[in-house]
């Protein structure tokens, strides 16, 4: 019998809780802009919002522009937590990030009228969080799976996932190694089954545009995003861990910007071109622009399918602050 055949699920009773939001949709859906405005109309109620960041980059120091992570100057005087809580030259473990908002959440449950609000687009840690799933020593097991795993045997870490879980295997791509894993490594600990009681009770929106919509809305923002800066901050990022020397040199531990969509492939332009970042011309940028959205694209295809794992109510963008507050009385 294979080692990772045996898993134990666990199940606790949850005392009434208070309410909470949280806000899911693909890249470049707005979520930003909701919850800030669903924050302004709670403030307007009396409560104190909370923004807790649930994107996977957005928690990654010096990954600014190309994660669009807010500035503190669009926070509009609200609290947001959960943001440049890690390098990237380290992967954050999922389980390490939902300890994290754990923390925060009991932090916010000592504070009268604190109304924790939770953006982003990474389904696996909007869910993480508001199914409390209890992952501790999911980081330890993830390690093991990486060594008897690695990146080039997706394939195999994909058959044992069906072997175990063929209803969570259907749900994952075999080519999508780190979800592949992240999979594996939460069944062997019980997934959902090991929860934690949590103090709020969230009810999850998501914000969906349709695919044509959510496509030009991604071309936008990536232009929007080398015109702001992309190209120097990925050079910044190439000075202090060397992206494009490693690119070259694959068989290391990435970092965590080579590995995401509108940082690498501007990266690996440069290691195949044999250039720096700064030197990348037009014809190099170009093709680099075209490959990244089509990477994007793809991205924001797989997170419109967590809407039906997160139960999401999918809310209009033009009614949903009014929808969303009003469910909070």
């Amino acid at each position: 019998m294979h080692r990772y055949s045996n898993f134990t699920r666990r199940t606790r009773r949850r005392p009434e809780r208070r309410r909470a939001v949280a806000i899911y949709g693909p890249t470049s859906s707005g979520k930003t802009a909701l919850s800030l405005g669903v924050c302004e109309a709670a403030s307007e109620r009396g409560l104190r919002p909370v923004v807790l960041n649930a994107d996977s980059r957005q928690v990654y120091a010096g990954m600014d522009i190309g994660t669009s992570k807010i500035k503190p100057s669009e926070m509009r005087g609200f609290e947001h937590r959960l943001l440049d809580v890690a390098e990237p030259s380290s992967k954050l473990s999922l389980e390490a990030y939902a300890q994290m908002a754990r923390d925060e959440l009991a932090s916010l449950a000592a504070c009268e009228g604190a109304l924790p609000v939770l953006v982003g687009g990474t389904g696996v840690y909007v869910q993480s969080v508001v199914d409390g799933w209890d992952l501790t020593g999911t980081g330890t097991l993830r390690r093991s799976l990486e060594r008897d795993f690695p990146r080039s045997d997706a394939s195999g870490a994909y058959q044992v996932l069906a072997r175990l879980a063929p209803g969570v295997a259907r749900r994952v791509h075999p080519s999508n190694y780190e979800a592949i894993l992240n999979a594996l490594a939460r069944r062997m600990a019980g997934e959902a089954g090991n929860e934690v009681a949590t103090p709020f009770a969230f009810g999850v929106y998501g914000v969906d545009r349709g695919e044509a919509e959510t496509d030009r809305r991604i071309e936008t923002t990536l232009d929007a995003q080398i015109r702001d800066g992309l190209l120097a901050e990925i050079a910044g990022l190439d000075r202090r861990y060397r992206l494009v020397e490693q690119a070259r040199r694959p068989g290391r531990r990435p970092n965590v910007a080579a590995q995401t969509h509108g940082y690498r492939e501007f990266v690996r332009a440069a290691a195949s071109a044999g250039k720096a970042i700064a030197e990348l011309d037009g014809t190099d940028l170009a093709a680099a622009r075209a490959e990244a959205l089509g990477h994007i694209w793809a991205y924001s295809r797989r997170q419109r399918s967590w809407f039906r794992k997160l139960g999401a109510s999918r809310v209009d963008p033009r009614s949903a602050v009014r929808v969303i507050v009003s469910r909070l009385a």
